[in-house]
């Protein structure tokens, strides 16, 4: 096939629907095993991502591919050329949520050159909803444009938060996520790194912020949440760069300074009072 971005977009949706279909059969009968303590995979994972990696990789033999499931993906995206296309793919972002049934999972599909992802396109099988976005032309559901909440204060916004597997109880993420249950008007910790961003993008959520994410959990994700107007940086306030694994998604500029400067505050203490 040709190489487009349009192109591009239609290949990732119909491999995100297609992964989807996978999901959904397989939904009852996934086999389950650990990665790491918490960390789980199942065979409908790499079933997943098997027919994800075989549609773009025929219909764009010479890009490359990054999957969560991926043997290569120990290597990661610093061992790509920085002008190669690179689809990086979370085949079910949401295992845990997969594993017991609850149905809020998806399909993350990104493509990249370099630092900069051009298109971004998030799955959720059971809602049928798919999210898309490419660089500079807006976010959809369904081909329906999205516009973010706006959201300006933290006590009126609907917040998201994800957590690290092996998170201790004295951890400054616990103390954080108490300090915003406090002062916004409500907190969720919902599963899937790639829907919040979307659901930020699409109004749901009015922020997000997470701390140790992997690049295929937040590339497509990242991308539409910014197509949407949102606001999209890293915890200091810098450049949001997916192979960081750390953001603050927020519906305004105004909401996401004072989620930074709340989360700042409540680590520079947490490190205070664990000095030696």
């Amino acid at each position: 096939m040709e190489f487009s971005i349009e192109n591009a977009l239609r290949v990732a949706k119909e491999a995100a629907r297609s992964a989807g279909d996978i999901l959904r059969d397989m939904l009852e009968t996934a086999v389950v095993s650990e990665k790491a303590p918490k960390d789980l995979v199942t065979d409908a994972d790499v079933a997943a991502q098997n027919c994800i990696e075989s549609k773009i990789l025929s219909a764009f033999p010479n890009h490359r591919f990054l999957g969560e499931e991926s043997i290569q993906s120990a290597s990661g995206p610093s061992a790509v050329a920085a002008d190669d296309w690179l689809w990086v793919v979370d085949p079910l972002d949401g295992t845990v949520n997969y594993v017991h049934r609850m149905p809020n999972f998806a399909v993350s599909i990104a493509l990249m050159k370099g630092d900069t992802t051009l298109l971004g396109v998030v799955f959720d099988p059971m809602a049928d909803e798919m999210y898309t976005a490419i660089q500079g032309q807006g976010a959809f559901i369904n081909d329906r444009k999205l516009q973010c909440s706006g959201c300006t204060t933290l006590e009126s916004a609907l917040v998201a938060v994800s957590f690290p597997p092996q998170i201790k109880k004295d951890s400054v993420e616990i103390t954080q996520f108490i300090e915003i249950l406090i002062r916004s008007q409500s907190l969720r910790r919902m599963g899937s790194a790639a829907l919040n961003l979307c659901y930020v993008a699409h109004g749901r959520l009015d922020a997000y912020w997470a701390g140790f994410l992997k690049i295929w959990d937040i590339a497509a994700g990242g991308l539409i949440v910014l197509e949407s107007g949102a606001m999209l940086t890293k915890q200091d306030g810098s450049r949001f760069d997916p192979r960081q694994g750390e953001l603050i998604a927020a519906s305004s500029n105004a909401l996401g300074a004072e989620l930074q400067k709340c989360l700042q505050s409540v680590r520079a203490d947490h490190l205070q009072k664990n000095a030696p």
